[in-house]
């Protein structure tokens, strides 16, 4: 049996005045994720924060209902728990949406998503836009996500220099987030560990201000003290100016039973079917019925962290930080 130990941590950063990042970590199912919103005033964060409790409450859930809509599509080699997570991130992209529908002031609200699950012997990963997973082992660093941004596609396509890699304009446009359509095409990925690796997760508000070899320099010097490296590095993105709200979640690989080499897989899971988005609606419903629902109206200000061993913390008192005078906002491209 594969067995993590999850940390995480969310600053609010030294410019803005409301975290729209949220995270979660969830022991039980030993997963975790972390969402960047966007989108008009405190729409950012209601977006992030609904996507985080969905996704959650999906995978708390018994989830055999909707899996059965995803047990058709050609990828016979993804397990039933990548599967799951899959449909975790589709609900949470419908709950995203439907919210903003119903909502003034909300049309057009958005969040990434990048989760992390634990099984007997691999990790899943999933994703939708910028924010990253990385794959810490024997000191070196390894992304395992390519970000859904007009930045990443035309790198891909070869279409920039080193130098206009360095100064493109619309770095910060995104080509793929939640929320903004009714449903979503979602990557996932099925990665080997070993016991001591590293699993982390983290918004645009640190490797968008960071570089990798710097993240790499400071995880190798922190190791093998996971909180430790989630404090430097949140200080590592301050300092460079602090001008996004950074959000870091760490899984550390205690323990892996299966010492057979696993193949690492990954695919792209298409958008709903109109069968399978009235069963998401359908799911929805029953779910908000259930579990207590976001406030909406709380106050925006407040940072929400959660550690290890602990479900949830009081929040501390709102950071008194200036108004955000970079400029930089992320934007869904092509709208």
């Amino acid at each position: 049996m594969l067995k993590v130990s999850l940390y995480g941590d969310s600053d609010i950063g030294r410019v803005r005045r409301i975290n729209e990042d949220s995270f979660e970590l969830i022991p039980a199912k030993q997963a975790m994720v972390v969402c960047d919103g966007m989108g008009g005033h405190a729409a950012g964060e209601v977006a992030s924060k609904r996507a985080v409790q969905t996704f959650r409450t999906y995978l708390m859930h018994d989830p055999r209902t909707m899996r059965t809509s995803l047990a058709t599509l050609p990828y016979p080699k993804l397990s039933a728990e990548a599967l799951d997570m899959v449909q975790a991130v589709r609900l949470a992209n419908r709950s995203v949406f439907m919210t903003a529908q119903e909502k003034r002031g909300m049309r057009g609200m958005g969040t990434t998503l990048v989760a992390a699950r634990f099984t007997s012997e691999q990790a899943l990963i999933c994703h939708v836009g910028d924010s990253r997973a990385y794959h810490f082992s024997k000191g070196k660093l390894r992304g395992l996500t390519t970000d859904h941004s007009l930045l990443a596609e035309l790198k891909a396509q070869g279409e920039l220099t080193p130098e206009q890699e360095r100064n493109f304009p619309e770095r910060n446009v995104i080509t793929r987030a939640l929320g903004t359509r009714p449903s979503v095409s979602v990557d996932v990925a099925a990665v080997p560990v070993v016991a001591g690796d590293w699993i982390m997760l983290c918004s645009d508000g640190l490797c968008g201000y960071v570089e990798d070899i710097d993240i790499e320099r400071t995880l190798m010097g922190c190791y093998p003290d996971p909180e430790k490296a989630i404090r430097y590095l949140i200080e590592a993105a301050n300092s460079a100016g602090g001008h996004d709200n950074v959000t870091i979640a760490i899984a550390v690989i205690d323990q892996v039973d299966i010492e057979d080499d696993q193949a690492a897989l990954s695919a792209t899971i298409p958008e709903a079917t109109p069968s399978e988005e009235e069963l998401e609606i359908a799911y929805i419903d029953e779910m908000l019925q259930e579990d207590h629902p976001i406030d909406d109206d709380e106050d925006t200000d407040r940072i929400r962290i959660v550690r290890p061993g602990q479900d949830r913390l009081a929040p501390p008192d709102p950071a008194e930080d200036p108004e955000r005078t970079d400029g930089r906002r992320r934007t869904l491209w092509p709208w």
